[in-house]
């Protein structure tokens, strides 16, 4: 940045300069647009410290002439992702604050350093990549955090229901086949010398077990899920949280009204795209997995995307793969296609396509 300088020859002092307004100004955006971090009071806090500690890496970054992230917004990114969850702000809020703070302090920093520097705009474009960096890093691993804290609440939720199922079985199922057993002996021991007696303890088991019965239904439709079974989303979510690897990145979506569909369509869609996300899990040597299905009244369109090391379709095709064979196959029997493109290194891309019978009650049923 040689022949930059026009007043100082330290150029975090532009950052230093314009600290105070651009946090002041920062927090009255988030109270403007109804920000949802400004609202939670812990949330608002830990945003405007995040926005020092991004300024103080700007200033870091200005300073040493390249990218500088303090390695403690690890452990800051933490809390704030914790936090976030607990107080129920979206991950959509947190982006737009970020977004907020971004333009605010680019903007402060762009006029303090017109006035500051002959030619400011190699200086603004390496702190505008530093606070890119610092900004993301912390997006990041706060975003992660969230995740995480609402994945230990949902385990939570399951071992607080697995007690409580383990006690109602207990209480109710136990207690009934226990009195059924007793019953039972006791009508073997009065079935020689009491048999009126024996009749009576058998009318008891019998009373027990009916006991057993009905509480056992009670219990299963609790079980039931509130949900049809065959919802594509949750049981798309259902699998890969079977085959979850930390060590590639799975991203779903899913758009459109079920409804749309009917079962067998739903059915058959689940396991095409099923089949080859654990393709390109199991085989592919992916770091990421993209699957999106798109429902429309007249089609469900999926497709599951990978940047893994690819194959020749052609060639695994003459080799008999029984799973790229059964997709198309059950595509067929719907009237629909799968499409797969891949090249050596070049990942794979599958392409489902079924058409939709309209159905009774839809735009155009009868």
């Amino acid at each position: 940045m040689e022949g930059a300088h026009k007043a100082t020859d330290d150029p975090a002092r532009c950052v230093d300069s314009c600290r105070d307004e651009i946090l002041a100004e920062f927090e009255s955006a988030l109270l403007t647009t109804g920000n949802a971090v400004f609202a939670a009071s812990q949330a608002r806090r830990q945003a405007l410290l995040t926005a020092q500690y991004v300024l103080e890496d700007v200033a870091a970054t200005l300073r040493a002439g390249k990218v500088q992230v303090s390695n403690r917004h690890k452990l800051h990114a933490r809390e704030v992702g914790n936090a976030r969850a607990a107080e129920g702000v979206h991950p959509a809020a947190s982006l737009e604050a970020g977004s907020l703070f971004f333009r605010t302090a680019v903007n402060h920093l762009a006029r303090r350093m017109a006035v500051e520097f002959d030619e400011p705009a190699e200086v603004l474009a390496l702190a505008v990549t530093g606070m890119e960096e610092s900004l993301s890093r912390r997006v990041r691993d706060a975003s992660e955090s969230y995740n995480g804290f609402l994945l230990n609440q949902v385990h939570q939720a399951q071992e607080d229901e697995r007690r409580r199922i383990a006690r109602e079985l207990h209480d109710r199922i136990g207690h009934g086949i226990s009195v059924a057993h007793q019953q039972l002996a006791l009508s073997e021991v009065y079935h020689a010398t009491d048999p009126a007696r024996a009749l009576a303890k058998i009318a008891v088991v019998q009373q027990a077990v009916q006991e057993i019965m009905e509480n056992l239904r009670q219990i299963t439709s609790e079980l039931h899920p509130a949900t049809p079974a065959g919802d594509l989303e949750k049981s798309l979510l259902s699998f890969l949280e079977t085959v979850e690897d930390d060590d590639v990145c799975v991203g779903l979506d899913v758009n459109g009204d079920e409804s749309w569909a009917d079962p067998a369509s739903i059915g058959e869609a689940f396991l095409i795209v099923r089949e080859a996300a654990r393709n390109a899990l199991t085989h592919a040597g992916a770091a990421s997995v993209f699957i999106r299905v798109d429902i429309a009244p007249h089609a469900l369109i999926a497709s599951v995307q990978d940047d893994g090391r690819g194959f020749d379709p052609a060639t695994a095709r003459e080799q008999g793969g029984v799973g790229l064979a059964s997709m198309r196959e059950r595509a067929a029997l719907l009237g629909g296609r799968v499409v797969i493109s891949s090249t050596p290194r070049g990942g794979c891309l599958v392409e489902v396509f079924i058409p939709l019978k309209r159905q009774n009650g839809g735009p155009d049923g009868g």
